[in-house]
């Protein structure tokens, strides 16, 4: 059954891509160049897969903002997919995941497992500082990922690339 799915899957996915991070919302606002190696990293997986990114947008540790964030991207028919890089770790205003987890129809709790699982390879016992998540909401998958390079490369290529048209396409099935 499982192949039968992964037939039917979404072959080219739109993606937007959030980063939330203060300093260079802060940097962004003052007119200085800012530098989202992240952001980069993403698009050049996310295309180099087949797959399109069609939006980005930088916010501040404000749940405010990346509720407001998340709203306009919801509303867009160019977007089936939200990564989400930054605030998902133990500091006070590390706010991502529990300004967002409410939002979820269905939270991919195994997402988060996994990924921790992939990084404590590299990272050691610190991958479980991330509360990385995923979620379906209103037919789109929202993916909560830390906002290091790495961890946003190591989260595309081998767990978000490989199953994001599996998941939108069970996500969206109208029984």
């Amino acid at each position: 059954m499982s192949e039968q799915h992964k037939k039917e899957a979404l072959k080219t996915v739109k993606f937007a891509f959030v980063t939330v991070s203060t300093s260079r919302y802060g940097a962004l606002r003052r007119g200085e160049e800012v530098n989202d190696i992240s952001f980069r990293k993403a698009r050049e997986i996310i295309e180099k897969s087949g797959h399109i990114l069609t939006r980005y947008i930088l916010v501040p540790d404000s749940p405010r903002l990346i509720l407001s964030a998340i709203d306009a991207l919801l509303d867009e028919h160019d977007v089936d997919a939200i990564i989400v890089s930054g605030g998902t770790g133990p500091t006070p205003d590390d706010l991502t995941v529990q300004t967002l987890r409410p939002l979820f129809e269905k939270e991919l709790e195994g997402f988060g497992d996994l990924f921790r699982l992939v990084s404590s390879k590299e990272v050691g016992s610190s991958s479980y500082l991330s509360n990385a998540t995923a979620g379906i909401i209103a037919g789109k998958v929202v993916f909560c990922l830390p906002g290091s390079p790495g961890a946003v490369e190591k989260a595309l290529r081998e767990l978000i690339i490989p199953e994001v048209g599996h998941i939108l396409s069970l996500a969206r099935r109208v029984i």
